[in-house]
């Protein structure tokens, strides 16, 4: 039943645009983040936080004490400048984390709050367990395989730049 299921989820992509593997990979790829995203927004939700934010708050803490300079974060995270910004005001104004201004004011460095560091000893567990109980129907080898294969995939995108198509 499953099977006929994920076929027919599938059947619009074919008849539209093609069965080929590189479209099937990409849609379900794109299916996949879509479907993830809901539990993983709400969860997230309960503590005033988007992924976005803890992607950045988790990006701080191991960067330690010296925090990350703005440009940084957004290569890391893949943002934008303006989008760094953003979010940086975001979690400032929530006190999670704060701005050094340095000599060379084109440099602003974040850096970690206690509460930020506080509110990350308090999420990072339960978003863990969230993210355990979503993927539990993948074997722990399965689980592996993918996480190669994406690395492999997004180090290739990277290569690439932006996204801009060579």
């Amino acid at each position: 039943m499953s099977r006929m299921v994920a076929d027919d989820e599938l059947a619009y992509v074919k008849a539209g645009i093609g069965a080929d593997l590189d479209t099937m990979l990409v849609f379900n790829l794109l299916r996949t983040h879509g479907r993830l995203s809901p539990f993983i927004d709400a969860n997230l939700r309960r503590q005033n936080l988007t992924a976005s934010q803890l992607n950045a708050l988790l990006l701080l803490r191991t960067a330690g004490a010296d925090g990350l300079l703005m440009g940084e974060i957004g290569r890391k995270l893949v943002v934008t400048k303006s989008n760094v910004t953003g979010l940086v005001d975001r979690l400032e104004r929530q006190g999670l984390v704060a701005r050094a201004q340095p000599a060379d004011r084109r440099a602003t460095r974040v850096r970690l709050t206690g509460a930020g560091a506080k509110l990350l000893r308090q999420t990072a567990p339960r978003h863990t367990e969230l993210l355990a109980s979503l993927t539990r129907c993948l074997s722990v080898r399965e689980k592996r395989t993918i996480i190669r294969l994406l690395t492999r995939l997004r180090r290739e995108l990277r290569l690439r730049g932006g996204g801009s198509p060579s």
